[in-house]
C-alpha cells in the first residue's frame, strides 16, 4: 500500500480533477484497488464523486454516513488517536469505481488542532507527537489497498504539513503559468524547514531522557522517526492552456510556452532533492492534462470520470474527440505513475 498526496501551493491547476480521474483510471483499467481520502476542506473531490441528491446523507442535520471529520472527532476532544470509521463510500457505489472517505468543511478546525500538535511536538510533548502522526495510525487499516490517494487544499497550513510529512509520495499537478512555479519554490522551502524542525524535535525528545526507549515508543504509536524516507516527489503533470484560435489554426501563446519550457528545470531545482533514490530526472514529468473545459461540467453533473463520458452523459458533436483526447493523456500519466511507484504488475 502506498499513500500519495496530490498537492500544489497554487490553486486552479486541475489538481482535484486529476486525482479523481487518475484514481478511477487505475481502478478501471489496471485493476488497482484505490482509496481516495478527501482532506480538502472544500471537499471538491467528494462533490465530483457523490451525487448532490445524496449530500444530505453526509452533511445533513442527522447524517447517516461518515466523513473524514468523524475519524478526528475523538482527537478533537483530546484523545491522541483517530477512530476507525470504516469506508463510507465503496467503489461499487459510485461511477469512479474507487473507495472514498468524503471530506468535510469542519476540517478547517482540525488545522488548528494540528497547529497545536506541531507546537507541542517541538516542545517535546509525546502526546502531541502522536496526534501529529495521525496519518500513520490509519495505515494498518488500509493495507488492502494498492494506493491511497489524498486530495488536499493549496494551503501550507498545519493539516497539510501533518500529511506531507507522513505521506509516501507527493504528486504536483501544475498549471502552465508562472504562479505554479512560484508554488513549487514555496513547497520546497517549507518542506525542508518542516523536516529539519521535526527531526530536531525527535532528537530533543530523546536528549531530554537518554534512558527512554524512543524506538519502542515510535513503533508502538506509529511515529515517523525518519522523515527523509517519506514524502518522496513522484512527479508532476502540466495542465495545458487554451490556445488562441485563428482562421487557419490554433496558435500558442508565447508567455505560456516559455513557462512550460522552463518548468522541468525549475521543478528539478527545487524538488529534485525529494525524488526517490534511483529515479531518473526525465521520469518526473508524468504527462500533460489537455484543456477540455467544455466537458468538465458534464463530468461534474453526471458524477462520471471524464474519460467515461458518452452520449448519455450529455456529450455531443466534437466533445467526443475531447473525451478521447483526455483518455489518451490520462493513460500516459497512469503508465508513468505506475513506473515511478514501482507498481507495474
Amino acid at each position: 500500500m502506498k499513500i500519495v498526496t496530490f498537492f500544489n501551493n497554487k490553486g486552479g491547476v486541475g489538481k482535484t480533477t486529476t486525482v479523481v480521474n487518475l484514481a478511477s483510471y487505475l481502478s478501471m483499467y489496471y485493476e488497482k484497488k484505490v482509496l481516495l481520502i478527501d482532506l480538502d476542506p472544500q471537499s471538491n473531490s467528494t462533490q465530483l464523486i457523490v451525487h448532490e441528491k445524496n449530500w444530505l446523507d453526509y452533511y445533513g442535520k442527522d447524517p447517516i454516513h461518515k466523513t473524514i471529520y468523524n475519524y478526528f472527532e475523538n482527537m478533537d476532544e483530546g484523545a491522541p488517536t483517530l477512530e476507525n470509521q470504516g469506508i463510507p463510500l465503496l467503489a461499487s457505489q459510485n461511477n469512479y469505481k474507487i473507495d472514498l472517505i468524503p471530506g468535510h468543511p469542519k476540517l478547517a478546525m482540525i488545522d488548528d488542532l494540528m497547529s497545536k500538535s506541531w507546537n507541542g511536538t517541538l516542545g517535546q510533548d509525546k502526546g502531541e507527537l502522536r496526534k501529529l502522526n495521525w496519518l500513520n495510525q490509519m495505515k494498518p487499516w488500509l493495507n488492502d489497498y494498492d494506493f491511497v490517494f489524498i486530495d488536499v487544499g493549496p494551503s501550507l497550513g498545519a493539516l497539510n504539513r501533518s500529511i506531507l510529512l507522513n505521506t509516501d509520495y507527493f504528486f504536483a499537478p501544475m498549471g502552465s503559468d508562472i504562479f505554479s512555479l512560484l508554488g513549487v519554490e514555496n513547497i520546497a522551502t517549507w518542506m525542508k524547514r518542516w523536516m529539519e524542525l521535526y527531526t530536531d524535535a525527535l532528537k530533543n525528545i530523546q536528549k531530554s531522557d537518554s534512558d527512554y526507549d524512543f524506538t519502542s515508543f515510535s513503533k508502538k504509536y506509529s511515529i515517523n522517526d525518519n522523515v527523509t524516507l517519506s514524502s518522496r516527489f513522484i512527479g508532476y503533470s502540466i495542465q495545458q492552456y487554451s490556445k488562441r484560435k485563428f482562421a487557419d489554426k490554433e496558435r500558442p501563446v508565447q508567455a505560456y510556452e516559455k513557462v512550460i519550457k522552463d518548468m522541468h528545470s525549475v521543478i528539478l531545482r527545487y524538488l529534485g532533492g525529494f525524488m526517490p533514490e534511483g529515479m531518473k530526472e526525465e521520469q518526473i514529468k508524468l504527462g500533460d492534462i489537455p484543456y477540455v473545459y467544455s466537458i468538465v461540467p458534464l463530468s461534474q453533473t453526471s458524477n462520471t470520470p471524464i474519460f467515461e463520458l458518452n452520449y448519455k452523459s450529455g456529450v455531443r458533436g466534437n466533445q467526443t474527440s475531447s473525451v478521447t483526447e483526455y483518455k489518451r493523456y490520462i493513460q500516459v500519466i497512469a503508465e508513468n505513475f505506475l513506473k515511478n511507484t514501482d507498481d507495474t504488475k
